[in-house]
């Protein structure tokens, strides 16, 4: 039975010599991918820019076993991964037309929603504690705000981010790796990996078994930029990779945000720079949320979490309160509630751990 195109997909998805520039001149010239799949060598030969060791490859038999694809469809469903190419309604739109589409996407869990603002966190490897500790924080500010979080799973910010954003039940985060989708690298970030399958989800472009090689990771940042809604650089030195992820996202028309340092700092080099050249300076959560429409209610970012529930009262003072500290008497003013109303509300804020008070009716919202 002849493969169909789906399959073809997965087939040209899964041939990990042929990278998304090559898949991309064959579709040129022969549309679809089934046409490639059963392409004869005379029409090998006819694509123009097609490397000849490629060519070759192509006419090999063993590339092209028709039970070894429906076997490795069926090993990515049994792992409970998906598999998402160009051809699908479900392909990320964000995608579709930044540089280098991926040909196809591996995943585990869920896409990130089109109609909910991700943001990507990312920064050194080798982060200091200030990095470590900011980007726990923006990542937990962002999730409680409604914003989803994007980031590589790398050690240091990414991880941190990561960290953050699952530490809420209601928490999204996504995890874009340079290898297949069944190879937590590094595995010291096995437990993130492990949450983020239940609480957003682990994307790659490369198939099952497929190594960490060097050269995927900076291929791999221009999907955690694509599927961005803005991108938020957390200590970067003046030459790092987490800047080709800020490039990648300017080119791409995304909103690109940087975290100051001290003067002196090395790991805050990159984040300067950024700055000086236009890039907004982020010291507090609202810096970024500011900038998005929130298309998805609070309450929604609650649902299914059975130790957090507010009702329309407690959701409307929690909404106005912010990390800057505000009085009962502007919480009354800003809500239309009564100041009896707003401080019962806050006590039960207080004993959900959602609000803390820092002084003689001075309340802030709970990160």
């Amino acid at each position: 039975m002849a493969m169909t195109e789906r399959e073809c997909w997965f087939w040209l998805c899964t041939r990990t010599w042929m990278g998304v520039r090559s898949i991309d001149k064959l579709l040129g010239y022969f549309k679809t991918a089934k046409n490639i799949y059963y392409g004869s060598n005379a029409d090998y030969q006819r694509v123009k820019g097609l490397r000849q060791p490629l060519r070759e490859k192509l006419q090999r038999k063993e590339e092209k076993d028709e039970e070894s694809v429906k076997e490795g469809m069926a090993r990515l469903e049994k792992a409970g991964g998906h598999f998402v190419c160009r051809i699908d309604e479900d392909y990320p739109e964000k995608l579709r037309n930044i540089y280098d589409s991926p040909a196809g996407l591996f995943y585990y869990g869920e896409l990130p929603n089109a109609e909910r603002p991700v943001i990507a966190i990312v920064g050194a490897r080798g982060a200091s504690v200030y990095g470590l500790t900011a980007a726990e924080y923006f990542a937990k500010a962002l999730v409680d705000r409604g914003i989803g979080v994007i980031s590589g799973l790398a050690r240091g910010v990414d991880g941190a981010a990561h960290k953050g954003a699952l530490s809420r039940e209601w928490g999204e985060s996504w995890g874009v790796l340079g290898c297949g989708l069944n190879i937590c690298y590094p595995p010291e970030n096995y437990k993130l990996f492990e949450r983020m399958k239940h609480q957003g989800g682990i994307i790659t472009e490369y198939p099952l078994d497929a190594a960490p090689e060097a050269w995927h990771f900076p291929m791999r940042n221009r999907i955690i930029s694509g599927l961005a809604d803005g991108v938020f650089i957390i200590e970067a030195r003046e030459r790092s990779g987490s800047l080709i992820t800020a490039d990648m996202g300017l080119d791409m028309g995304k909103n690109i945000y940087a975290l100051p340092g001290a003067f002196n700092a090395s790991l805050s080099g990159g984040c300067h720079r950024l700055i000086q050249n236009g890039a907004k300076l982020v010291f507090r959560p609202e810096d970024i949320v500011e900038d998005y429409e929130i298309l998805m209610d609070f309450r929604d970012t609650l649902k299914g979490n059975t130790k957090v529930s507010l009702d329309n009262s407690e959701y409307l003072v929690y909404a106005i309160l912010s990390l800057d500290p505000k009085d009962v008497d502007t919480l009354s003013a800003e809500s239309g509630l009564s100041l009896t109303e707003v401080l019962r509300i806050l006590l039960n804020l207080e004993l959900k751990d959602m609000a803390r008070q820092i002084g003689k009716n001075q309340y802030i919202r709970k990160i």
